[in-house]
This record gives C-alpha cells, structure tokens and sequence, in this order.
C-alpha cells in the first residue's frame, strides 16, 4: 500500500473517535492503530457485530448437523408459540435476513422484560415473512436460543469449542440474558486483534491456516445479497454487503459486520483486503465506512 496515501487515512483516523484499527493485506499487517496502550489489551464492545459471528456458528451448527438447514421454521424448537409464529412459515433463514415479519418493539422494550425469547416469540405478526425487512436483535437472540437448543450446550460454549479455541481466541466475554441465552444481537466482547481474525477466516473462505472452521459453502451464502437495501447496501445472513463505491461504481464483493458507536469488520475476498474497527463515535458511526471506501477499497485495488 502507497505510504502517503496510508499515512492521509492515519491523519483522519487518529483525529476521530476511533479506538484501534487494524488492517490485513495479502497475508501482512499494514496498519496497526490504538488510541492506547490499554485499547490493545481491551475486549471492546463489539454490539451488533456480534450477529455477524452468530452468523458463523449456526453455518457451523447446520454443517455439523445440528441445524438440518436455514429454511427450517422456528416454530420447530418453540411448539408451544406455533400459533403466534405463523404457523410454520417463519423459518431460520428469515431470522438471518431480518425478513421473519414479526414486529420489533426495541431493544428498550426486550430488555426489561423476565424472558426476552418469550417477549420475542410473543409479537404478532405484521408482515407475511419474507416480505419486509425490519432490523432486529430480536431475531438474533431467537437465533442463539435455537443454538442452545439444538446443540445441547450453551452459544458461549459452542462457540469456544468451534470458533474461538481454533483461531487462538482465548479473551472474550459474551453475556446472556437472565435465561442464560447468550445475547445473540449484541452480547460479545472482544479484543481488536480477534475481531481480525474473525474477518481473515471469511476472508479465506472458511479456513484457518489448514483447518475448515466454516463451510465455503455457508460463507459464500450467508455474505450473498439476501434483501436489497437501496443502491449501495444489501443484507444477507447478519452481514451487510457494500455494492457501490462513492462515485456508485460496482466493486468487488465487499461484505462488512457493524456495531453501534463504529464497530466494523470489512472483509474484500478478492484484494486479500480484511479491516477492523473499534470506535466511541457518537455522532456519526458511519465515518468508518466512509474511511473504508475513501482510502481502504483504492488502495487494496491498486496494490492487488
């Protein structure tokens, strides 16, 4: 990468709320940024990039067969509330995609609730699924009890097991609700460099050094575009795809995690491209996109 160019993009992160970034490029580490020397060792926030990785363990749950696939119905581990799920119709995939149709009160609403999978599973229906597209943690955390129930162990568990122990992911902290459901919309911390690797093994298909942690199959359809957001945006299995640059070019597949106040986790198969970040921005926490198209997407395109 052009050091001159880095160096602009250095200016503009340094100056923002951003707490650490770290940038992967074919196989090296060309950034390296904490706002301190404690962020380095810190297990951040990471809120909704949490569903992302969800994402990764119920890919990892179906090709172990647990899960026997996405278009099963929920409705399959919650007998009791058939009824106000539609029946049948309302099935995995559609909570991957946000698309299950139930309506989402908030997280305001969800949390001071006794059991936030019931609260869930008891909102009526307002769309047909598959329909509209309503963004929920709601659906992420229906998403790790139905982990919890098919795998006979805990997501916290589950995850160590076959996620963090084999990518050397030892300091984390995932909280669950007073169920012991871990928190499947936004529960996870996190220590920057992790997040890395997390994004490096999408990056690489599914494998970690020369171990298939997750399908090539399940990466490849869960970071497909599911539901088309406008022109630039398109969701899949709780990844977000960027398909436009700023001058609304087409580019290579760009698919990202995202996390309230400026979490994000960019990953460009093609230019070998993986970037994190962790921020306290307030105001705007779409800056890190904008930093990501502005200075990451051309340099990795000129240097790949």
């Amino acid at each position: 990468m052009n050091a001159s160019f880095m160096k602009n993009f250095e200016k503009e992160v340094t100056r923002d709320k951003i707490d650490s970034c770290l940038i992967q490029h074919n196989e090296k580490l060309v950034f390296e940024y904490y706002r301190n020397k404690k962020m380095k060792e810190r297990q951040h926030k990471i809120y909704s990039v949490t569903k992302s990785i969800l994402s990764a363990l119920v890919g990892i749950a179906i090709d172990q067969g647990y899960i026997s696939h996405v278009n099963t119905p929920v409705s399959r581990y919650f007998p009791d509330s058939r009824k106000g799920l539609a029946g049948d119709e309302i099935t995995i995939k559609h909570l991957l995609t946000m698309t299950s149709g139930l309506h989402w009160p908030g997280n305001a609403a969800m949390i001071p609730s006794k059991n936030w999978v019931k609260f869930v599973l008891s909102q009526p229906v307002e769309y047909k699924p598959g329909e509209e597209r309503v963004y929920s943690c709601g659906s992420s955390h229906l998403i790790s009890a139905v982990l919890q129930k098919t795998t006979g162990a805990d997501t916290v568990t589950f995850a160590k097991k076959h996620l963090f122990t084999p990518l050397g992911i030892t300091q984390y902290k995932w909280n669950s609700d007073s169920h012991g459901v871990a928190i499947g919309g936004f529960g996870l911390n996190m220590k920057t460099e992790d997040l890395l690797k997390i994004g490096i093994l999408y990056m690489n298909k599914g494998k970690w050094k020369s171990k298939q942690i997750v399908s090539n199959e399940w990466v490849e359809e869960s970071t497909a575009a599911s539901f088309q957001m406008d022109k630039t945006f398109s969701y899949g299995y709780h990844w977000w795809l960027l398909t436009r640059d700023d001058q609304g070019s087409s580019i290579p597949k760009t698919f990202f995690a995202l996390g309230k106040n400026g979490q994000y986790m960019f990953v460009v198969p093609s230019y070998k491209l993986t970037a994190v970040f962790t921020s306290d921005i307030t105001d705007d926490s779409s800056r890190p996109i904008d930093y990501f198209k502005k200075y990451l997407l051309p340099y990795a395109c000129a240097n790949s």
